[in-house]
């Protein structure tokens, strides 16, 4: 059984790799073990990249002492628990589904015994009825050679009948043992995760608790913070910074894997091309769905209260926990706490292409994980010192922001 649960979980990722439109391109050919390695290395190198950019960003800041900092800890906690809470329930989900698929085997293979004894019990039942007729009895009884050539044909079959009815009975108990053993570890598993539910579901409490504590100590910092147009301003910076070393590394990263191509003879149209892209982001223009559906509370361009900035985005007023949607497909290049965004996600969709979730509760997705349109990435908070819950969300092209709402679908 467990090598049949390592085929199934093998097919099942090989499927969602084919689905996947980060490997659209790769479809032609099967993919072979070191096409494996490459693409693991590749995520590796993708995700340190990520890292050492953060590290560089930080070392060129300021004192982190900001009243939103101390937000840091519990919020990036809150959306870890979280994310592994949803790895747990679609674990759970799984597991309840191999179950009942044990279950229903478990009653076919114990009514397929119960078959199976029944027609031995008959032919056993028949020879008993019939007597133990054999060979030489047939013969000293004087029958005639023909009749007696048929009663032995007859004997035959009956003898290799009751046999193989032995060997597949035995095959069959077998099998219905392996099942059996099967389900209980399944519900071993099953119990383990809900035990490993409960932990967490206790751990996300805790953790907000804490997050509840540390905001009513800088309340009033936070709130002066978001009216002080310096501070505004230098989260605002930041922001801008990140997403610029974030698109020289993206295209850095499409040209090196442009020359890979055309090293290894494969077809590449551009540099963005060779990027892990999904479905091409310009022709989507007025096709865009929200990433949420809520309430508009900050529209792009327009002056942000108490300052001469303006917003680069939209903010999008919506109840904590509901599901944030990936706008198109793509793939996460950013998944982390970002001082005055709280818990922050970009998605890249190529050719210089990015969308940008801020203020988000739970990151369900990681650096390097390929998102199609309209998957879950996130959940709907208000991190980063919000004043309300909802998601701020942006729209850049070379890390230049523009109205998201001209690119929506009305």
């Amino acid at each position: 059984m467990r090598k049949l649960r390592l085929a199934a979980v093998a097919l099942a990722a090989l499927a969602m790799a084919l689905a996947c439109p980060s490997f659209a391109a790769k479809t032609d050919k099967p993919e072979t073990k070191s096409d494996k390695v490459d693409r693991r290395q590749e995520l590796a190198e993708l995700r340190e990249r990520i890292e050492k950019l953060q590290r560089d960003l930080a070392k060129s800041e300021e004192s982190k002492s900001e009243a939103a900092d101390a937000l840091r800890v519990s919020e990036k906690a809150i959306s870890e628990v979280n994310r592994n809470l949803v790895a747990l329930g679609r674990e759970q989900t799984s597991l309840s589904r191999e179950m009942a698929e044990l279950q229903q085997n478990l009653q076919a293979t114990r009514a397929d015994v119960i078959k199976q004894q029944d027609l031995l019990d008959r032919t056993l039942r028949h020879q008993y009825m019939n007597g133990s007729t054999d060979a030489l009895r047939l013969l000293l009884e004087g029958r005639d050679m023909a009749e007696v050539e048929r009663q032995m044909r007859y004997l035959g079959y009956l003898s290799r009948e009751r046999a193989q009815r032995i060997v597949t009975l035995k095959q069959t108990l077998a099998t219905l043992a392996d099942l059996e053993a099967a389900a209980k570890a399944k519900k071993l598993e099953l119990a383990e995760n809900a035990a490993q539910q409960k932990k967490a579901r206790a751990n996300l409490q805790a953790e907000r608790n804490a997050r509840q504590k540390v905001l009513v100590r800088v309340a009033g910092d936070i709130k002066k913070g978001r009216r002080e147009i310096g501070r505004l301003k230098r989260d605002e910076d930041r922001l801008t910074r990140l997403l610029e070393q974030l698109a020289k590394a993206m295209a850095k990263r499409a040209e090196e894997n442009a020359d890979r191509a055309r090293r290894s003879g494969e077809k590449v149209d551009s540099a963005a091309d060779a990027g892990l892209i999904g479905q091409a982001f310009a022709p989507l223009k007025g096709k865009l769905k929200l990433p949420i559906k809520g309430e508009l509370g900050a529209r792009f361009g327009t002056p942000i209260e108490g300052s001469d900035l303006t917003w680069k985005g939209i903010f999008i007023r919506a109840q904590a926990g509901q599901p944030v949607k990936a706008v198109a497909d793509g793939q996460v290049i950013f998944a982390d706490w970002w001082r005055g965004y709280g818990n922050l996600l970009v998605v890249d969709h190529g050719k210089g292409y990015m969308s940008v979730y801020g203020n988000n509760e739970s990151l369900l997705k990681q650096v390097g994980d390929n998102v199609l349109s309209g998957e879950t990435i996130a959940s709907v908070g208000s991190t980063g010192g919000a004043p309300e819950s909802g998601v701020y969300f942006e729209l850049r092209l070379d890390s230049t922001p523009f109205d998201p709402m001209k690119w929506v679908k009305k």
